[in-house]
């Protein structure tokens, strides 16, 4: 129980007590001064920082289309993000012809995935690792539970490769007057691009300009024969796998990390890609009645809905930074801690920061903190410039995509993190094909000035992701970096990776105005 002054025994005055009036007065003054300090730390920590990346009064922004509210406090400015046209494509022509041997070569590998499936009584299990890019789609299959683990690279058809990359094919697709879609060109028949954006953008169901079909159908019929392509020229090359088995194959497909927590979208995805792999699994022929049918069967609606049920189909959707970084966390005792991955492709800009969390439970966690994805690729600069805006201007789009990803985990999502002190930096990785371009590039580079300006930690640590040393390759290279998804989306994903969306994290809650005026704040507590 508290004990008055009065109660105390006179015989043993206290310090204060024996202290002159003069030096009570000083150390008043002194508690008064460190008080003030305290509180003004208090309240400049509880007022969130006007966010660096703003733009000076001065500057203008010539973007349209879309406006974002940024609001800070009592300060609010508006920033348009710009976005490209509906059916903006890629500058990279399509193949405008197959020659008979590549159209021969091809079906002759159709035919074998066929030949193949009905061998043998033992089961052999295979994942697909399946990147569907804007621009180009890669491929890994992998093994998990043969001797060595076998992971192998699937070379894109000759005829559709994009920029004569041996693992990249190109995502394009043709549609006849019938209604039959097909994976090369076919005279009078319609080519079908943007596939992968049109899902993203929301217009799933909305008709491809000049055709019959849905980008969901669309999407579904191309993936399809990716899917049993993938499947023959494994089958064709590698027979000695499937000596007396039968083949089980998953499917794993990679999505923006931003677009993870849009319920929509991942249904949208698990349904494209759980009818994809029945239908490459089928005989049917792929045209618009065929795809339809399978994408309104009731299984394939309820794998959409449902992570579980798409898993009983041997389809699962994960975020491609996750996949990015898998290896990453599978090749060094360090990996748990804070990063930001920037990837960026062909058409997008797909920022992300994530929480890699490694435990004694089953698989590493991967907690999002903040991410967005904008049409900020190198073939979308272009795009950029020929509306009569400039390259500053594409550096502060990008500027405004990942540096409020950074400064809203700072804030929001993890600010004690030891990243943001002095002497602690922020490790980021640079992936995808655009990694290389100078101008990305930079944007990238540019984040350690101004990270050690707002935060006076020590900015940034570029990070290489690891090249895998197992891969079996019939075509060399000399950089992965744009097979990293892939790569990645070849584990078993299901245990050996857990998501923690950003929907599932709360912000880290404001520290309460502590009122520190009946208290004193010794030298060692300031």
């Amino acid at each position: 129980m508290k004990q008055h002054r009065s109660d105390r025994s006179r015989a043993n005055p206290t310090l204060g007590e024996a202290l002159s009036l003069e030096t009570k007065d000083q150390l008043q003054q002194l508690r008064n001064a460190l008080e003030r300090k305290a509180q003004e730390t208090v309240t400049r920590q509880l007022t969130e920082p006007r966010p660096p990346w703003r733009p000076q009064p001065n500057q203008t922004d010539t973007s349209k289309i879309v406006k974002t509210r940024v609001t800070t406090g009592s300060n609010k400015s508006e920033f348009e993000y710009w976005d490209f046209p509906n059916e903006a494509a890629v500058r990279e022509p399509p193949p405008i012809s197959i020659s008979n041997t590549e159209r021969t070569k091809f079906e002759e590998l159709l035919e074998s995935r066929g030949e193949i499936s009905s061998v043998g009584n033992e089961v052999l299990f295979l994942i697909l690792g399946l990147d569907f890019g804007t621009s180009s789609t890669k491929l890994v299959v992998r093994l998990p539970y043969e001797a060595g683990e076998p992971t192998i690279a699937i070379p894109a058809p000759e005829y559709c490769r994009s920029n004569n990359h041996p693992y990249l094919w190109q995502t394009v697709l043709w549609l006849d007057e019938n209604g039959v879609f097909f994976p090369w060109p076919e005279p009078g028949a319609v080519i079908l691009n943007s596939l992968k954006q049109g899902l993203i953008q929301g217009r799933s169901e909305a008709k491809i300009s000049g055709s019959e079909t849905t980008r969901t159908q669309a999407g579904a019929a191309y993936l399809s024969y990716v899917i049993r392509y993938a499947m023959g020229w494994l089958a064709g090359n590698r027979p000695d796998l499937f000596l007396g088995r039968k083949p089980v194959w998953f499917v794993n497909v990679g999505m923006p990390a931003a677009s993870y927590d849009d319920k929509l979208l991942v249904d949208a995805y698990r349904r494209v890609g759980a009818a994809a792999l029945q239908l490459a699994k089928s005989d049917c022929s792929i045209n618009i009645q065929a795809v339809e049918l399978m994408l309104s069967e009731a299984h394939i609606a309820k794998a959409g809905a449902s992570e579980e049920d798409a898993a009983s189909l041997g389809v699962a959707v994960f975020p491609e930074t996750a996949a990015n970084v898998a290896g990453y966390a599978k090749s060094t005792q360090n990996a748990p801690g804070l990063y930001v991955l920037v990837d960026i492709g062909a058409m997008t800009l797909d920022a992300c920061v994530f929480r890699l969390h490694q435990d004694s439970s089953p698989g590493d966690l991967y907690a999002f903190m903040s991410a967005q994805v904008r049409p900020l690729g190198v073939e979308s600069f272009h795009w950029f410039i020929a509306e009569g805006k400039s390259e500053v201007d594409f550096i502060h789009q990008c500027d405004r995509t990942h540096r409020p990803v950074i400064w809203h985990t700072k804030c929001h999502r993890d600010p004690n993190a030891s990243n943001w002190r002095p002497g602690n930096d922020l490790p980021v990785f640079l992936a995808g094909g655009g990694a290389v371009n100078n101008l990305h590039r930079k944007t990238v580079e540019s984040l350690g000035p101004w990270l050690r300006e707002h935060t006076r930690n020590e900015g940034i640590r570029l990070l290489d992701l690891p090249i895998p040393r197992a891969i079996e390759l019939s075509k060399k290279l000399t950089s992965f970096s744009q097979m990293t998804v892939a790569w990645g989306l070849s584990y078993p994903l299901t245990t050996d990776i857990r998501i923690e969306p950003m929907s599932e994290i709360e912000d880290v809650p404001s520290l309460a105005v502590i009122d520190a005026s009946d208290r004193f704040i010794s030298q060692d507590q300031v």
